[in-house]
């Protein structure tokens, strides 16, 4: 892991709040591992999952605060990682479920994996994209019930769409989910990031992002 800048190359609005950067840099990471960006508004880096869009290094941010706010304003952002581990997937047939702000993650783990992907957005998307989408609550929940023929899933959005993903499919496969509660350090030093499983205490920033689903859900 190491400090490092980025420099903006594109902005792409995905919805109201939604926005998708791509980077001139470029970056060796795993599939769900994370960086770490400074922003003058938190004594606390903040972390956004790392992926790509069309061959440039890409994240995915949801503007719900200043911290947010600044980092889509910036053409040059201060960063520290990648953190985290790697996702590696079971073998056989994937799907992988996201909300519009993971597409970075999704689109870097779907050419990887050669998985299908399903988008799951509240409002449409300003950008055409060749992932099957659907919009609203029902709409999501009707998919999910509709998918088979899996042997896993990766999940990866808020905490109540993951759960609500999970309940849905764990008997459909193996449910993987990318837990995205807040970590303010990054390398497991504040432990700041601690969930409950059933295998004991474990820490998002370098057990996970992702789990099984599981884990956490009994």
């Amino acid at each position: 892991m190491e400090n490092f800048s980025l420099t903006r190359d594109e902005l792409i609005q995905l919805t109201s709040d939604s926005f998708l950067i791509t980077f001139y840099e470029d970056l060796n990471f795993e599939p769900t591992q994370f960086i770490m960006i400074e922003t003058p508004t938190s004594i606390v880096r903040k972390p956004f999952g790392l992926g790509r869009w069309y061959g440039k290094l890409a994240i995915g941010v949801q503007v719900i605060g200043p911290g947010t706010k600044y980092i889509i304003e910036q053409r040059y952002l201060k960063a520290h990682g990648p953190c985290g581990k790697g996702f590696t997937p079971p073998s056989g047939k994937g799907a992988i479920i996201a909300t519009p702000a993971c597409l970075a993650i999704v689109f870097d783990m779907h050419r990887r994996f050669l998985c299908d992907v399903f988008i799951g957005s509240l409002e449409k998307l300003k950008i055409e994209v060749s992932f099957k989408t659907v919009l609203g609550d029902e709409e999501f929940v009707a998919l999910l019930k509709s998918l088979k023929a899996y042997d896993w899933f990766f999940v990866v959005g808020s905490d109540q769409m993951e759960k609500v993903s999970y309940n849905l499919l764990k008997d459909k496969g193996q449910v993987f989910v990318s837990l995205n509660e807040y970590m303010a350090c990054g390398v497991g030093a504040c432990r700041g990031c601690a969930v409950e499983t059933k295998n004991g205490l474990k820490h998002l920033c370098v057990d996970g992002p992702a789990l099984r689903g599981e884990e956490v859900w009994n």
